[in-house]
């Protein structure tokens, strides 16, 4: 399987980081101190160790590096921020440092959350850590960042098409950091109804209808802060009219007139947020934790009443608060749609995915699993044209059983309705600047089976699939009509054939009758390609 993948990414993001972040004049979470923590950790892990290795330094090196990455990445986008006096002081020589306030009570509601986990490992069988998942979250998309000189991440941008917003490669980097690793604080509280459940189906069985029960849902004071924090992370600023009598004679420091900016509310994101906080949604869930207990978004600026105006540097505070809360509520929020490659809400949901390795559930501990995972590349491609990036995510199972195969291709078509959801054609597919592929290949004995999904800007969305085997009759009949049938798939559609030559040969459906149509020649396609629909 190679070098072992934690290690491998904490060798990548530390080589290249120096050169990236040469010109950062703060501290940051690619600095010289988190270097060395991080170089420290690398060269703790075996370059052969299996992928559950780095769980041995979960208490002592990565939940204290948690709490120091984030505090690091708030430092550097305080002392970033124009309104402020620390950058200022730093030029004069003074000792004013910025500090992260509230820090200490998300690192406590952290580590309650991670004596939740064990609780919540209980609840359902399905259950994956996410204490080491966000930290490789976050290693996953600074590896990203880090790459290539930084291509990707100087084109990373909050795509504002009202004009764009100026952000330093390491405030960049700080609101990755506080998005990948504040993506899944409210999953606990998403998932707790679960333990409820479980003990009213327990006790019901020697108590008719048992009074258990754990009300979520917000009131009162609860209610209107979240709506506030909602309302922030649905809008955007747009110029006043120049006409308007709200063009006052506000001057900056320096006694320049500035531009004036007022807060729109954006009535769909706001509905689509909305929904997702009805439905308990973990992504929305932390943007509310982070909000009230980091004072740095306590302190945002925002209303949208006609007498509240922002200058430039406001607007631009605005939109670095309202990006990071907007990306985290997104990654659990399929109603809102991803129209940039190069936005840190698509970041999060490429990185978030693609983290496989080393994350086994409940069900899993106690059998002999054979599957193995390797995540090959993801290549975020930025061609000289604005409208030609691509993404593409190439990984790799190897498992021991057909079965598991089946298991594979299903959960692949889950998520493929989930990609072709948030990459859905809408008002604005015009803006849209990337293309989407993600292929799968799964080794089973001899057998290879490749799967291949495609989201084009210009043509219908695809999920095709070939298998490669031998000319033995029992393989044939192991990936023949039967297995397909296991498919999850509309059968009312189908599953197109093709041969060798890419052309189509044959189709297995349900006929009038609601029986599997049989295939007359089956030869014509055993080496040849599938295409499986994407309809639930």
């Amino acid at each position: 399987m190679g070098e072992n993948k934690d290690r491998l990414m904490l060798k990548k993001c530390t080589e290249n980081a120096s050169n990236v972040f040469a010109k950062a004049k703060c501290a940051h979470p690619l600095d010289s101190e988190i270097i060395a923590k991080l170089k420290d950790l690398c060269e703790k892990i075996d370059k052969d160790a299996d992928d559950f290795y780095i769980f041995r330094f979960r208490q002592d090196i990565i939940d204290p590096l948690w709490k120091e990455l984030i505090e690091k990445a708030i430092i550097c986008l305080r002392y970033c921020d124009e309104r402020e006096p620390f950058k200022q002081a730093g030029e004069k020589g003074d000792e004013k440092i910025p500090k992260a306030y509230g820090i200490d009570e998300l690192k406590e509601y952290y580590d309650k959350y991670i004596d939740f986990e064990r609780l919540l490992y209980g609840s359902n069988r399905y259950y994956r850590d996410h204490v080491v998942h966000v930290f490789r979250t976050w290693l996953s998309g600074t590896e990203l960042m880090v790459k290539n000189q930084g291509t990707y991440l100087d084109k990373l941008s909050l795509n504002e098409k009202e004009g764009y917003i100026e952000l330093s490669r390491e405030e960049k980097l700080s609101m990755w950091t506080i998005i990948a690793l504040t993506h899944d604080l409210g999953y606990p509280l998403q998932k707790a109804k679960n333990i409820i459940d479980a003990t009213r189906s327990m006790v019901s069985t020697f108590i008719a209808n048992p009074d258990i029960s754990m009300d979520l849902s917000f009131h009162g004071v609860q209610n209107y802060m979240n709506d506030f924090i909602v309302r922030l992370m649905s809008s955007k600023m747009v110029r006043y009219d120049k006409n308007s009598k709200m063009s006052d004679d506000r001057e900056t420091a320096n006694g320049k007139r500035t531009e004036l900016y007022a807060a729109r509310l954006q009535p769909k994101y706001y509905f689509k947020f909305q929904k997702s906080l009805e439905n308990n949604s973990h992504g929305i869930l932390s943007t509310l934790i982070i909000y009230k207990l980091l004072t740095y978004f306590l302190e945002s600026d925002y209303s949208i009443n006609e007498d509240y105006a922002f200058d430039s540097e406001d607007r631009r505070q605005f939109y670095i608060r309202r990006e990071i809360l907007r990306a985290i509520a997104s990654h659990t929020c399929n109603d809102i749609y991803q129209l940039y490659m190069t936005s840190f809400s698509f970041l999060l949901r490429i990185c978030d995915d693609t983290q496989e390795w080393g994350r086994k559930n409940i069900s899993e501990l106690y059998v002999n699993n054979s599957r193995e995972y390797e995540l090959k590349d993801i290549d975020l491609y930025i061609g000289d044209e604005k409208d030609s990036y691509s993404c593409t995510v190439e990984e790799e199972f190897t498992v021991g059983e057909i079965q598991e195969v089946v298991v594979l291709i299903n959960r692949l078509r889950e998520q493929s309705l989930t990609y072709v959801t948030i990459f859905r054609d809408g008002q604005d597919t015009v803006l849209r600047n990337f293309s989407f592929t993600r292929r799968l290949l799964i080794k089973c004995d001899k057998i290879e089976i490749s799967i291949e999904l495609n989201i084009l800007q210009d043509a219908a969305s695809k999920l095709t699939g070939t298998i490669k085997y031998n000319s033995d009759n029992e393989t044939k009949k192991a990936y023949g009509v039967d297995f397909f049938e296991k498919i999850n798939i509309d059968w009312k559609i189908g599953i197109q054939l093709f041969n060798r030559q890419k052309k189509k040969c044959g189709m297995i459906k349900k006929d009038d009758s609601g029986e599997i149509t049989k295939l007359e020649n089956y030869s014509q396609w055993a080496l040849g390609e599938f295409s499986i629909c994407l309809s639930k």
